[in-house]
Parts: structure tokens; C-alpha cells; sequence
């Protein structure tokens, strides 16, 4: 059993000493470890070559991960808080995710953005923020939003060894979770492959993140009142993996849609939008959508408590359609 947060120093560490095209840097990482002290011990085991702290500039962080991939390493960077994407949209948007296609194929650009989301710890209106809806919208990139300490693990691995960008999004709430991680270096789940996380006949959950938790405890309430419910965990945003999710809706004939995010805009939507498109005539119920409120993350832990998201109202949303 390994806690998230050591599953993903792992996943890095053994994909720094596979490849020594893959380094690492960001705000902070290297002698202290990174804001939560993830990447502990990676610069005296890399040395200082690989493994090296940059000044406070999100901008300079993605802009110099495009040029050195595009340049030949593999480089892995560090944005603390998701939050702060938005400070290098452009090298993210416009540089990371186009090169491949703006050079007729002759260049890759394999970077993994790490951004750690903050809800749920407190941390306010500018370190909260579920932003990984945003980043779906950006043809050319890959978005992974993992739930267990085994897919973070497998997952940024995958991540690493793609030759296109990826947008790694980890939950702060969920690092110290801990869970079964195979002993094996060549552990790796591939990128855009959903998880079936618990089967069931009567609904389906769909989450991603620290929603999937949520969904699992919310279908094991409802399975006490004879509701059997299958939660697909997806893992992977882009490429979204529908053909997963179609067939448990297809099964059971109803959907709820969950994630920390707040609805307006959400990639909820879109997934409701693509089950009510391919999978209509299979639904016996309108398919709901579970999200934060539509305001700015609060600080206060009763008020932040209210604006996410949780098992109880998932649990509803389901009831609402049985």
C-alpha cells in the first residue's frame, strides 16, 4: 500500500532513471521538495542537472518545457497550483499544444505539466480552482485527472513516455490517500482507457478525480437500499473514453455525471451532452450532473464544505432518477 504522493515520486523516479532525456524543475522542487514535499529526494538522486528549482514565472516553466522538448529531453515541470496555468495559457495553448500540428508532424512536444488542485484544504479562491474543463477545450492536448495511487502512478509514466503534452492534473485532497500500487517499474496505464471501478446494473456514475471516491462511497450507501450502482472511473479526460461509457449507460439505463468543478462550462456537460447524443434511446431517465456551486472557492471549511460536491449528493442525484 503506498500513499498517492509516494506512487507519483515513484512513477518519476523510475522514469528519470529508465530515460535520461526526462528532467524535472519547477517552483521549489528540488532541496525542498516541492510544495508538499512530493519530490523529495530527487535532486540528490538525479543530481542537479535533472532535478533544479526555477524562479516564480509559470510562463517561464511551460515556455522553456516546450523548447527543451521540442529540443530532444523530456521534460517534466512542476506548476504547484492549477491555478497558475493560467499565468502561461499561451505557452500552454498555444505553444505546447500546436507545434506538432503547426509543423507538418516534424517536431514533438512530450512535456508533462504537473498541477496539483487545491479544493477542499481551505486554500481560497486562487489555490482552488478545478480548471481541468478548460484545458479539455485545447485540441493537442492530453489531460489526465487520476483517482487512484495506482493509475497516478501508471498514468504519469504513460504520461512521460508520450511524445505529446500532457496536462497531469493530481488532487492535493487525495495525496495522502493511500492504495495498491503493483510492485513493477513497467507498470504503466495507458493514456484515454477508462476504469470500471465498481459494477453495477441500476445506474451509472461517471468521475474523475476526487470525485470517484465520492462515487464509490455514494454507491456503496445506495447499494444498501437494493440501488446497484457502476461507477466508471475515466481517468483520462482527453482522449475521453466513450465507448466505455456508453456501454455501462446502455446497461443500466441511467447516468449521473460528477466532478469538483463548478457546472457552468464543466466538462460534465459535454459528456452528458455526448451520452444524450449517441446513447438517447438507451436512457430511461434524464441524465443529471453533480458539481461545486457556481461561485468562487471560499476559504471558511463550513463554506467551503457547502460549495463541493459530495457522496450525499450524488447519492440524491441517483435517487432522482431511479
Amino acid at each position: 500500500m503506498l500513499f498517492r504522493s509516494d506512487a507519483l515520486r515513484d512513477a518519476l523516479a523510475e522514469e528519470m532513471a529508465r530515460d535520461a532525456r526526462v528532467v524535472f524543475y519547477g517552483e521549489d522542487v528540488a532541496e525542498y521538495g516541492g510544495a508538499f514535499k512530493l519530490t523529495k529526494g530527487l535532486l540528490e538522486a538525479f543530481g542537479r542537472e535533472r532535478v533544479f528549482n526555477t524562479p516564480i514565472s509559470e510562463a517561464a516553466i511551460c515556455g522553456t518545457g516546450v523548447g527543451a522538448a521540442m529540443a530532444g529531453l523530456r521534460p517534466v515541470v512542476e506548476l504547484m497550483y492549477m491555478d497558475f496555468a493560467l499565468m502561461a495559457s499561451d505557452q500552454i495553448a498555444n505553444q505546447a499544444a500546436k507545434w506538432h500540428y503547426m509543423s507538418g508532424a516534424q517536431t514533438t512536444v512530450p512535456l508533462v505539466i504537473r498541477a496539483s488542485v487545491g479544493a477542499g484544504k481551505g486554500y481560497g479562491g486562487q489555490h482552488s480552482q478545478s480548471l481541468e474543463s478548460l484545458f479539455t477545450h485545447i485540441p493537442g492536448l492530453v489531460v489526465c485527472y487520476p483517482a487512484t495511487a495506482a493509475d497516478a502512478k501508471g498514468l504519469l509514466k504513460a504520461a512521460i513516455r508520450s511524445d505529446d503534452p500532457v496536462l497531469f492534473v493530481e488532487s492535493q485532497a487525495l495525496y495522502a490517500t493511500r492504495g495498491h500500487v503493483p510492485d513493477d517499474p513497467d507498470l504503466v496505464v495507458p493514456l484515454g482507457v477508462a476504469r470500471v471501478a465498481r459494477e453495477g446494473t441500476d445506474a451509472t456514475i461517471v468521475a474523475w478525480g476526487p470525485a470517484v471516491p465520492d462515487a464509490l462511497a455514494a454507491a456503496a450507501t445506495l447499494a444498501a437500499d437494493g440501488i446497484a450502482c457502476e461507477v466508471i472511473d475515466l481517468r483520462t479526460l482527453v482522449p475521453l473514453d466513450m465507448a466505455t461509457v456508453l456501454a455501462s449507460v446502455r446497461k443500466t439505463g441511467r447516468c449521473v455525471v460528477a466532478s469538483q468543478a463548478i457546472l457552468v462550462g464543466s466538462y460534465v456537460n459535454e459528456i452528458v451532452a455526448r451520452i444524450v447524443e449517441e446513447a438517447f434511446d438507451d436512457l430511461d431517465a434524464p441524465v443529471a450532473r453533480v458539481g461545486a456551486r457556481n461561485g468562487i472557492s471560499p476559504q471558511a471549511q463550513g463554506l467551503e464544505a457547502a460549495f463541493l460536491p459530495n457522496a450525499a449528493e450524488i447519492a440524491a442525484a441517483v435517487r432522482g432518477l431511479i
